[in-house]
């Protein structure tokens, strides 16, 4: 199932200081703000997540 939640006062920014545009899907994790595109990243560099890939 697909959760989105419509959201019209949006932050201005992510964690990373790219501009969030109308349209664009985020996460908010506490207090921080992360673009869908960057959420891969930010769970390895900010919550020290360990990453898999299948081969």
């Amino acid at each position: 199932m697909r959760r989105v939640k419509p959201e019209e006062n949006h932050p201005i920014e992510d964690f990373y200081g790219i501009e969030i545009y109308s349209g664009d899907s985020y996460f908010v994790f506490g207090k921080d703000v992360v673009l869908a595109t960057n959420v891969k990243k930010y769970l390895i560099e900010e919550q020290q997540l360990t990453c898999y890939q299948a081969i």
